[in-house]
């Protein structure tokens, strides 16, 4: 029996003051349309939430380039994208739709089954942010668009049909027709409502335009089991909060705990930490890796429908 082989598609060579808890204007908001887009108003929400990767560097044969892409998760300039795709090179840049180049740092890892990671660029204003859609709710036959930089051709549209609603040990969706190479790892999988339903992982070579992508509730799943555990820090407040569900809920308080000092309850919504807006709690695992260093934290919640203010110091932990 021939074995499928699957082969990585990149390319890539290896040598706190006063909080504003003011509320958001529609506009800043991720939308998602109660309806399916056509494929051009598809086109158009998705392809600046998107962002193309380039990595250059030399070796011993002289100088390369690799390609992949990824997209906004959250409009201060959290990128997910593979983690295949971020070995370092010399320079390293996401460029946007419009074609501005920042460089970026790579705040975290998850490999294995996850193959995600976070980048972090500083722009110059908020960026258009994806939503992560649910995977139970992707289903067998649907549309779906891919959009990635494949040898460079930055943001480069293709579309397909989803194959397999779960596969790769339910850490998978399997996606067919759309025509994806070289460059395109880490890039969006969006249904045709514009939620992100996965991101780009392999491409099955001994099939015809056959992929497969890792779902957005496994990246949930690396969040809420790599990046959000407080284990990854030197300081720690005892908090935990869902990383499944569409709102940062605070799920446990440990006692004794800074968080529990501060009176943060179980069933709290976190709405902004820092100057940083949270919309949900894989927001709120991406400002814990920017923020938990041990000065304190000021975060904005929502409890019996009111807004209250909440100063945690985390407390260093004990290695």
């Amino acid at each position: 029996m021939q074995k499928s082989l699957f082969v990585l598609l990149s390319i890539l060579l290896l040598p706190l003051g006063t909080l504003d808890v003011s509320a958001r204007s529609p506009e800043d908001v991720p939308k998602v349309s109660p309806k399916p887009y056509s494929k051009k108003e598809l086109v158009k929400y998705c392809s600046p939430r998107t962002v193309d990767l380039e990595v250059r560097g030399r070796d011993a044969q002289g100088q390369w380039i690799s390609h992949a892409a990824g997209t906004i998760l959250h409009e201060d300039g959290y990128i997910l994208t593979c983690e295949h795709v971020t070995a370092p090179g010399e320079s390293q840049q996401a460029i946007l739709a419009d074609g501005t180049a920042y460089p970026y740092k790579v705040l975290a890892r998850a490999g294995g089954s996850y193959d995600t990671a976070i980048l972090k660029i500083n722009p110059k204003g908020k960026l258009p942010a994806v939503r992560l859609g649910h995977s139970e709710k992707v289903a067998q036959g649907e549309p779906a668009i891919v959009i990635g930089n494949p040898a460079g051709r930055r943001h480069t549209v293709t579309y397909g049909i989803v194959d397999k609603p779960t596969c790769g040990g339910g850490t998978q969706i399997q996606v067919s027709r759309a025509d994806i190479g070289p460059g395109n790892s880490g890039g969006p999988v969006f249904n045709n409502r514009g939620e992100q339903i996965a991101h780009v992982h392999v491409k099955i070579w001994t099939a015809h335009n056959i992929s497969r992508h890792i779902r957005a509730d496994h990246v949930r799943d690396a969040f809420a089991k790599v990046f959000s555990i407080e284990d990854r820090y030197a300081h720690a407040i005892g908090l935990t909060v869902d990383c499944a569900g569409d709102e940062a809920r605070v799920i446990k308080v440990e006692p004794g705990s800074p968080a529990a000092t501060a009176d943060i309850k179980k069933g709290d919504i976190i709405t902004q930490l820092g100057s940083m807006k949270i919309d949900n709690g894989v927001h709120y695992a991406l400002a814990l890796m920017d923020q938990m260093n041990g000065t304190a934290l000021k975060l904005a919640l929502r409890r019996d429908g009111n807004i209250v203010e909440k100063q945690v110091q985390p407390r260093k932990r004990q290695r």
